[in-house]
């Protein structure tokens, strides 16, 4: 993802801050190890394979789709928390009802409609 959406850095610090008080965000989440002990090609490759999971889901969005950019948005979202969060949260129910609720938090705040919008044009007109 370029860094134009806003950096998902800080999309995922904004939702870091809206989930900290509502999850728990223990668990076998991911390894909390420094950036200097993971190799540079292991981080591009997870980076990489992030990025094609999240295409392959937006793809299967239809193009007629009139909610297709929000669902797209959603998707990006999701994989992103997972990511950051930890995989152990995919079978929680509570997480998809949380991601609902971290998006319509975030689609209501103007500053961060801007930013969300820049990341659904990106998302459903990058070549995938």
């Amino acid at each position: 993802m370029p860094s134009s959406i806003g950096s998902v850095s800080q999309l995922v610090a904004v939702i870091r801050a809206q989930l900290a008080p509502r999850v728990e965000l223990s668990g076998p989440g991911p390894a909390r190890a420094s950036v200097r002990a993971v190799p540079r090609r292991a981080v591009a490759s997870a980076r990489g394979q992030l990025e094609a999971a999240i295409g392959t889901r937006i793809n299967s969005i239809g193009r007629d789709d009139p909610q297709r950019g929000r669902k797209a948005f959603r998707i990006f979202l999701e994989s992103i928390l997972l990511s950051h969060l930890g995989e152990h949260l995919m079978n929680d129910p509570r997480f998809y009802q949380l991601v609902d609720d971290v998006q319509g938090a975030m689609e209501s705040d103007a500053e961060l409609g801007v930013m969300i919008d820049k990341a659904i044009a990106h998302l459903t007109t990058a070549p995938r």
